[in-house]
């Protein structure tokens, strides 16, 4: 459907900052997913909708969205696209892939409008209302498929997380948990909302080439792709946000591939509105944790890919256990 990133230097950098890099070969087709473009705020903007065969007669509805450079479709064609559609199969739920506003000189590059303030690079700076878009979608897949609005959830990779925090701080009240890999919040930010309390996983890996573990500047020192606080602000921010406790539960799961130089640590903060759940991925890279290999250029690019666990997974156990107790109206 859309053209991979071009392979060289600079251009498979830009591919990947933010985000997901070069597409694996891809799997998706019309028979398994069903791209729609609709018209938002005078832009064309693209989503898939995969209503899986077996779906709950009230579906929960999970959104997946893109890193930045990457693409809707790119998502779906990976390893973590493939492992979204096992999961949606197997659980019954919508999976809904937005795309972010193309990238000027770049139709096959898009990115998010994810707070993130004083940047220099075209492909970064956006105005696009990308939360009236996305939560809009809400009610749009209902027309089409019953959807249960007390079990929304959204997740996405780099600019894609950095866009869940978004949704998360100003839309909240629209989804019952979200999850953000390989992600910190923007500083100085543009969302200058006060967020309600959201049950929140986060996954960050601390040898991240892209996106600064410790905080700084965004893929480069230019720092043209703005700032970010570091993992640890991150989730202490949200830790006070949900009133959780500062002292978390910690969990060293098991070194089940000893071979990828990683390890996961999981850190739950409970007790408060709403839980914060921290995969700290010890040696992890710019990647979503899963069980397939990468490639020698990947890793030199993006780092350790984690191969203990399947962050997909993780996800939507994550999301199976927070269901909203009051009920929202039929908007359709």
């Amino acid at each position: 459907m859309r053209r991979s990133c071009p392979l060289g230097g600079r251009l498979v950098l830009l591919c990947m900052a933010i985000g997901v890099v070069v597409a694996a070969p891809g799997i998706g087709s019309p028979e398994d997913i069903v791209w729609k473009t609709i018209d938002w705020n005078g832009v064309e903007r693209t989503y898939g909708v995969y209503a899986p065969a077996g779906h709950a007669e009230l579906a929960p509805l999970v959104f997946l969205l893109h890193g930045g450079g990457g693409s809707a479709q790119k998502t779906w064609d990976q390893e973590h696209g493939r492992s979204w559609r096992a999961l949606a199969d197997e659980h019954g739920f919508v999976l809904v892939l937005p795309e972010g506003r193309s990238d000027p000189g770049s139709p096959d590059a898009h990115h998010w409008n994810d707070c993130r303030k004083d940047v220099g690079s075209a492909a970064v700076r956006s105005t696009e209302d990308d939360v009236g878009f996305i939560v809009g979608l809400i009610d749009r897949v209902s027309f089409s498929v019953p959807i249960d609005r007390n079990r929304v959830y959204a997740a996405g990779a780099s600019n894609g997380g950095m866009m869940t925090y978004r949704l998360a701080i100003e839309a909240g009240d629209r989804f019952v948990a979200v999850a953000a890999l390989i992600a910190n919040l923007p500083e100085p930010t543009e969302c200058e909302v006060t967020p309600a309390p959201i049950p929140i996983l986060i996954m960050n890996g601390t040898d991240d080439p892209l996106m600064p573990f410790d905080g700084g500047c965004v893929a480069s020192d230019r720092c043209d792709r703005g700032r970010v606080m570091s993992t640890a602000d991150t989730v202490a921010w949200w830790v006070e946000v949900n009133g959780a406790s500062g002292e978390p539960s910690v969990e060293r799961l098991a070194n089940r591939a000893w071979f990828d130089g990683s390890r996961v640590i999981v850190y739950t903060y409970v007790g408060g509105d709403a839980d914060v759940v921290y995969y700290h991925i010890e040696g992890g890279g710019h990647t979503v944790p899963g069980f397939e290999a990468t490639s020698r250029l990947r890793r030199t690019l993006s780092g350790s890919k984690n191969r203990d666990i399947d962050g997909p997974t993780e996800i939507w156990t994550f999301f199976e256990k927070n269901v909203r107790r009051n009920t929202w109206p039929d908007r359709t």
